[in-house]
Parts: structure tokens; C-alpha cells; sequence
């Protein structure tokens, strides 16, 4: 017999393998599941479809093909379609001429639909699902029709995709069209191979419509003759405001933009839908200045980089929900306007709806978790998203320095273009980019309500010589964030100076030199900081939590500040004035410790703590140099002394029988405890 080449052997083996690989693959046990990839693959759609009109509804149908190639790890097996369509509707999905049942036919949420694949996609593999839907929808008052979630589209738990569209929609002769998609006139289909949120479509019959091109990229503009000036400056401004940033940023993301109109009043915009943008009020044109048309188109442009280019994983749902892409967006537009040498007011505003917020004592907690946001039922969108989103992005400007955080912001661009990026991925490449550690920045202006609240409380110029001295005091007031600030010092020669207040310091005196007296002192001279011009008061419902989280040691002056509202208010709760009474004690406000314990008396309190009480009453008399009150005190807490002993660990000390018998015979030194 002949021996076989040993490669036949390899062959064989081989051919064994893959074939027990495929009866493992096609006999997983259990039922197939839904797997969300922690990269979901982006897909192709190609869409042929046709919007009838039919009296008072519009009727969408059409054709639908998505190439699905699986760039995981895992085999997928079933498919979920996202469509918000009506009641009246069909949908059907088929592979390679075999319909697809539905995996969950009753979903909780009612625009999911799960399909089972015939056959399991195996990573690196493509799949391509051919779907035929209708929808009906109502017409507008308008006349107008708007085209959003339309077509069924894959559903990955919410997490954004970068798709390629090529669409085809018949729609009747006398509606003009603006889409997500720049018309291909060889094919008649609309493209675009980066769409995230989704392929819009707006008609609309009394618009007009005009185009330009600007670096490449088609600028197309729908407007009604009413809003036709407005329009026109809008489109002239996206002219100018597209290669700025392509420049700047490196890279647009669409080969197309189109602005459309929208509600009739002038109050800003919104992202219709990817590379489609809509602008608010524009037949109100002359109610609102240049600068505001001017400023919305750079505004809207901007977050078509973020949320559209950079997808959110902070709020994957909704781009609109993440301060984050709000606020990276607002800087986008800020640097338009400063390059442009356009007034600042429209950024100042986003400051006073925070302070606005503040004031109101709305939780602007950015980070907040679910149960948290449920109360935060105030303005969110002006307030948070906006207002603190985008003066969280101006303070880390101003606490990187204009140099590092530019480079900051480009590398954002660079490293997550077509990426999900969240806050804490800022945070990180901040840190590289920085050398510095930024924990204490994002735990303060992300992960707290605290506000930002420096003054300055005195200023003193004196001259010495040729030259003088000035001092300048700023302190940090309230609950502030504890950050670097600037101060700007003016003097008489027309000169001007500028230092900084350390973040670890409450009060801070900083010295100039120079050659002529102070004529001015301001804080933050950028204004880039949305900083209150005083603390904002504490409620009588703050005070518990507040009190509760003061350290034992070295916060006195917290502690006073604490005190005297809660002596304004009169607070009923004995643990508070305690708590109270040992802190302001260290910081050596004997008296008003002494208050705290006198009040704590007066209240309906436990054995240990009226002991406690005055225990450290004696104490206070001692710290005075009074021991014929001290020893009263010390001999009443021993009359009511329960067993134990309560250790007061920053004074390395602890209140006890044995303490008050030691105090009875000396006095304790207190100079070394009290710090004041």
C-alpha cells in the first residue's frame, strides 16, 4: 500500500475540525439570546422607499437592506430592529428569502422588535437582513413632514453606531427635500457614511432652498420667504463657520449640512438628525441681534462633532442628556466667536442659567445616578446640561491653561472621531495631556452640587521706597469649589499684573510689586468661570448633612460659619450643637463652644450626651484660665456620669470618670489641642 502525503493527513484534521466547529455552532443548548457587543458593529442601509400623501395621514413605505458584518468576538444570533412607528403599520425581515419570527412577539418596550437568525453570525462574518415596512403618520398642521425614527433600524441596548446610508425616497413634485445625505444625481440616492443618530428627512412645500459649498462640503438652506434674511445670514455664517472648524478640528464629519426652520419663536435649535440642523425663529429675524443667528449656526455646527462624530457613552440613548457633549459642543462655538471677535454674551448666559440654578437650589449633581436624577426635577436641559455643562468645560479650560487644554480638545477629536467617549475618558487624556492629577476637579464640578465662590476681602497698597506693595486678599466663601483663580491687579500706570489663589487654601494674600499704587482688583478677568458673587445661605434643612459631614479637626471655621446659622434657626437637634461644640472648640471659639453646650442642655437629650455637655463645659472654663467654674461643671457631669467612656480621638483624650477626677485635681493644658 502507498503511503498518503503526510499534508493529506493535515487536510483531513483540519476538515474534522471545522465540521465538529459547525455541529457545536448549530447545537448550542438553550434558547438563543440577545447580544449587545461591547462594540457594537456599525451597518450598511440601503433604502428604496416612497412618502405618499393620502388626506389627512402620510404613508411611508418601502424596502430596506442592512449588511451586518459581526466585528465581535461572539457569534450573534439574534437581531433587535428599533421603529417607532404607529399602530398602522407593517414590518417584515427575511435572510436570504427566509422570514424571520419575532424572539419576544410582546417586548416591554414597544419599538423593540427581536428576530432569530436562521443561522448564528459568526465573528468576522456578514449578514444581510431585507426588510418591507409601511408606517402611517398624521400630517402636520403645517403641511410639513417630518421623517426621523422612519425606517427600522438595529438596536444595540441604546449604544450609538456610525452607520452608511444610501437612501431613495419618491416623494410628491411639489415638496422640496432636505435630508441627512448629499443626493448622489447619478443614482437618485441621498448618502452618508457616517450617520449616529439617525437618516432624516424634512419636507416641506412653501420653502425655498439655496446652496454653497465651503471646503468641500455641500451648505444647503430651506427657509420660507419670511425667514429668507435670517436664513441667508445663517447660511453665510455655516460658509464661514465649516472650514474654521474643519481647520481646526482636523476633519468635518458630514460631506453635507442642512439647516431648516423650526418653531417661530428665536429661542436657539436643535439636531434634527445627523449633518441636518434645525434653527428656531428665523421669520422673527430682527428679534434677536446678529450675534445670536451668528452664534446658534456655530452652536449647532459644533455638536455635529459632539454627539454626532464623538458618540456619548456617558448617555448613549441620547447625546442630548450628557453635559459632557453639550458642553465640548458650547467650546466648539466659543472658539468661533473669540477667533471671530464676536461679543460674549451668548456664553455668559449659559454661566447665569447655572447661578440661576444654584440659587434656586437645584441638585446640579452632573454625575448623578438614577435615583438621584429623579429629583432633579427642575430645568435640566438649561441648568445642568447646558448651563454647568459648559462651565465645567470653561473651568477645566481655565485650570489647564489655553495651551495644554487646546491640545486636549484636538486629541479628543483625534483619538475618539467615530468612538463612544464619556467624562471620565476626559478626564484621562486630561491627566496625559496635563501631567497633573484632576481627580479634585471632577469630584467637586461632576460628582457634587457645590458652586464656585471666591471673593476678595481686602486690598492694601503702601509705598516702600520707589516702589509699592500691594496686597490682595481673596478668600473662599460658603461651599465653594476649592480651585485655582485668577486675580488681575490694575494700577495707576496703566500696567497690570496677574497671580493666582492656591485651591488649597481658604484665604490667600497675594503680593505685587510695582511701580505705582492699585488702581483696580477683579477676580477670574476672563470671566470664564461661572462664579457666584456671594455663598449662596445654608437651609435649616442643609444644616444635619452639613454639620454631619464636617471633620472633627482643623474645619473651625466651617464650623462657625454653621453655628451661626444655627443659631439664627434656632435648631432643635442636640447632636448638631455637639458636633458643633467640639469643632468651633479647637479652633479656640471658646465661647461660642460654650454656647453650643448650654443649648444642647436646654434640649431633651440623652444621659451621654448632657454627661458629654458638661464634661466639656468644664473643659472651656479650664481653656480660660477659670477653674473655680470648671470644677462646677466637672462636679455636675459626675452627678449624672453614666458607665462608659467616649474618646475623642482628634485631641487624644476621652470623656470619662477617671478624666473628670484628673481635672478635679489639675488643670489640663489645652494650648497644645486649641489652634487658635
Amino acid at each position: 500500500m502507498r503511503k498518503l502525503p503526510r499534508y493529506f493527513f493535515c487536510l483531513m484534521g483540519s476538515l474534522c475540525l471545522f465540521l465538529m466547529n459547525c455541529s457545536e455552532t448549530a447545537e448550542e443548548p438553550g434558547s438563543p439570546s440577545f447580544f449587545v457587543p461591547a462594540d457594537p458593529p456599525a451597518a450598511q442601509y440601503v433604502i428604496d422607499a416612497a412618502c405618499r400623501l393620502s388626506d389627512k395621514s402620510v404613508l411611508v413605505e418601502g424596502k430596506e437592506a442592512i449588511l451586518l458584518r459581526n466585528t465581535s468576538r461572539s457569534s450573534i444570533s439574534v437581531v433587535a430592529l428599533e421603529w417607532r412607528a404607529n399602530p398602522i403599520h407593517t414590518l417584515d425581515v427575511s435572510v436570504q428569502g427566509t422570514r424571520l419570527e419575532t424572539f419576544d412577539p410582546e417586548p416591554a418596550d414597544r419599538r423593540l422588535y427581536f428576530f432569530i437568525l436562521p443561522q448564528a453570525i459568526p465573528p468576522n462574518q456578514s449578514v444581510t437582513l431585507d426588510i418591507e415596512f409601511s408606517m402611517s403618520l398624521q400630517s402636520r398642521s403645517s403641511g410639513d413632514i417630518y421623517l426621523q425614527a422612519w425606517y427600522p433600524k438595529l438596536w444595540w441596548d441604546d449604544l450609538p453606531t456610525r452607520d452608511s446610508f444610501s437612501v431613495r425616497l419618491d416623494t410628491p413634485e411639489e415638496y422640496e427635500v432636505a435630508s441627512s445625505g448629499r443626493l448622489n444625481e447619478a443614482t437618485g440616492y441621498y448618502e452618508n457614511p457616517g450617520v449616529t443618530t439617525t437618516f432624516g428627512f424634512w419636507l416641506s412645500k412653501d420653502v425655498q432652498v439655496e446652496e454653497r459649498s465651503a471646503s468641500g462640503v455641500l451648505v444647503r438652506a430651506l427657509f420660507t420667504e419670511e425667514g429668507r434674511e435670517c436664513a441667508q445670514l445663517c447660511l453665510e455664517t455655516a460658509v464661514d463657520v465649516i472650514p474654521f472648524f474643519k481647520q481646526y478640528h482636523g476633519v468635518f464629519p458630514f460631506d453635507c449640512l442642512t439647516i431648516i426652520p423650526g418653531a417661530s419663536r428665536p429661542m436657539g435649535g436643535y439636531p434634527y438628525a445627523s449633518a441636518l440642523v434645525v434653527i428656531h425663529g428665523q421669520q422673527a429675524f430682527d428679534k434677536r441681534p446678529l450675534l445670536h443667528w451668528k452664534w446658534i449656526t456655530a452652536h449647532e455646527i459644533g455638536h455635529q462633532y459632539w454627539g454626532e462624530y464623538i458618540m456619548s457613552s456617558d448617555t448613549p440613548e441620547d447625546y442630548t442628556e450628557s453635559w459632557m457633549m453639550i458642553g465640548m459642543g458650547i467650546f466648539a462655538d466659543r472658539m468661533y466667536t473669540e477667533a471671530r471677535n464676536l461679543e460674549d454674551d451668548k456664553h455668559q448666559s449659559f454661566f447665569d442659567r447655572f447661578k440661576f440654578g444654584l440659587t434656586e437650589y437645584n441638585d446640579t449633581t452632573a454625575d448623578a445616578p438614577e435615583s438621584l436624577k429623579a429629583q432633579q426635577k427642575y430645568d435640566r436641559n438649561n441648568v445642568l446640561i447646558h448651563g454647568k455643562g459648559y462651565a465645567i468645560v470653561s473651568a477645566l479650560r481655565h485650570t489647564l491653561g489655553d495651551e495644554t487644554f487646546q491640545l486636549l480638545y484636538r486629541r479628543c477629536v483625534r483619538d475618539y472621531g467615530g468612538k463612544r467617549m464619556g467624562y471620565r475618558d476626559l478626564m484621562t487624556l486630561a491627566e496625559e495631556e496635563s501631567g497633573e492629577a484632576l481627580h479634585w476637579f471632577f469630584e467637586q464640578w461632576v460628582r457634587s452640587p457645590r458652586y464656585l465662590c471666591y471673593q476678595i476681602t481686602a486690598r492694601e497698597s503702601r509705598q516702600e521706597g520707589d516702589e509699592f506693595l500691594t496686597t490682595i486678599t481673596v478668600e473662599r466663601m460658603g461651599d465653594s469649589i476649592a480651585m485655582p483663580v485668577d486675580v488681575r491687579a490694575s494700577f495707576e500706570d496703566g500696567t497690570e499684573q496677574t497671580a493666582w489663589v492656591s485651591r488649597f487654601s481658604d484665604k490667600t494674600n497675594l503680593l505685587f510689586r510695582s511701580a505705582a499704587g492699585l488702581k483696580d482688583a477683579v477676580l477670574d478677568p476672563l470671566h470664564r468661570l461661572a462664579m457666584l458673587e456671594k455663598p449662596l445661605p445654608v437651609l435649616p434643612a442643609e444644616l444635619p448633612d452639613r454639620v454631619r459631614n464636617l471633620p472633627y479637626n482643623g474645619a473651625w471655621d466651617e464650623g462657625l460659619k454653621l453655628y451661626k446659622i444655627s443659631v439664627e434657626n434656632e435648631v432643635p437637634d442636640y447632636r448638631i450643637w455637639f458636633k458643633l461644640g467640639m469643632v468651633v472648640f479647637e479652633g479656640g471659639y471658646l465661647e461660642e463652644a460654650l454656647d453650643c453646650f448650654r443649648r444642647l442642655l436646654d434640649l431633651e437629650s440623652p444621659p451621654d450626651y448632657d454627661f458629654m455637655a458638661l464634661t466639656w463645659m468644664g473643659n472651656i472654663w479650664d481653656a480660660r484660665g477659670q477653674r473655680e467654674d470648671a470644677i462646677k461643671y466637672y462636679r455636675q457631669a459626675l452627678k449624672i456620669y453614666p458607665d462608659g467612656a467616649w474618646r475623642h480621638d482628634q485631641f487624644g483624650i476621652e470623656s470619662s470618670q477617671e478624666w473628670i477626677e484628673n481635672r478635679l485635681q489639675s488643670r489640663y493644658d489645652w494650648s497644645t489641642i486649641i489652634k487658635k
